[in-house]
């Protein structure tokens, strides 16, 4: 009887922590496939909203136009750029068997988000990493990206 309970535990446990395979999980501040306002910082309750920025069709951006999105840790100084807003992304690992999300993740998805909105670079970016309630491990991203001036 101990054994068979024991069985029955172990196979409970296991299928507890394999449920919801999918590896990862990304989240960000830029919706897919639609208009998204992009708030100045400290805009109070009497500033007029920002324009919307119109978010490009995720199946309308080429692969080439997304590789060619530079991502910096600082402000890239020696080029003239344009803020065209903030950009948040977080790659959540779903279950416990699989490596911890990785900055090249988060610099993909950063990538992604970026050129959605027509951008060519994401500046100051800052990362964090760690444990949450909902996920097994979280690689957050967030810096601003901005278009080049010529």
């Amino acid at each position: 009887m101990k054994k068979q309970n024991f069985l029955l535990l172990s196979a409970l446990a296991t299928l507890a922590m394999t449920t919801g395979c999918a590896s990862y999980r990304v989240e960000s501040n830029i919706p897919s496939d639609t208009q998204v306002p992009m708030p100045a910082s400290g805009i109070s309750s009497e500033t007029p909203a920002a324009p919307a920025i119109k978010v490009i069709p995720s199946a309308a951006i080429s692969k080439e136009s997304r590789n060619k999105v530079l991502i910096s840790e600082d402000s890239l100084p020696g080029k003239k750029y344009k803020e065209v807003g903030p950009v948040e992304v977080s790659v959540k690992k779903l279950t416990i068997f699989h490596k911890d999300p990785t900055k090249e993740q988060a610099d993909e998805a950063l990538k992604d988000k970026a050129a959605a909105i027509a951008a060519d670079a994401v500046v100051n970016v800052t990362y964090k990493s760690g444990v949450g309630l909902t996920t097994w491990g979280y690689m957050d991203a967030k810096g601003t990206a901005v278009k080049f001036e010529e």
